[in-house]
């Protein structure tokens, strides 16, 4: 059992905290300083709160992409064909327009997209 508050809870009272109690007495460069500080918290919070990734179609992606089915943890999988995807990506593999570059665009956008939501909850589409 854990003790309460959790992790998410902590992180979201020292949010708050900051937003309604020292930003509004603070000088005009501390409220920026603040700002940054609040939005990490809120990442980090984001981030304990989801998924291994942000994308929750992340792994089946991947998984077509390269056309096989791994056992183990989905955090294993996702890990090693991410690193398979970034060296290929490096390599040029998918620099010509085929069927795998499409494939490739497709989860270099839903992935940024599922970064950005999760970093930045009021971005828009």
């Amino acid at each position: 059992m854990r003790d309460r508050p959790n992790a998410l809870e902590l992180l979201e009272m020292a949010e708050e905290t900051l937003v309604d109690s020292v930003t509004p007495d603070l000088s005009p460069r501390q409220r920026y300083n603040v700002a940054l500080i609040t939005s990490a918290l809120g990442i980090a919070r984001r981030e304990l709160n989801g998924e291994t990734s942000p994308w929750p179609h992340e792994l089946a992606a991947l998984e077509e992409l390269y056309r096989h089915d791994q056992s183990g943890s989905s955090v294993a999988n996702i890990d090693n064909l991410n690193r398979q995807f970034a060296a290929d990506l490096r390599s040029g593999i998918y620099d010509r327009h085929t069927a795998s570059h499409t494939k490739a665009i497709k989860i270099l956008r839903e992935d940024t997209l599922a970064r950005l939501a999760e970093d930045n909850p009021r971005y828009q589409k």
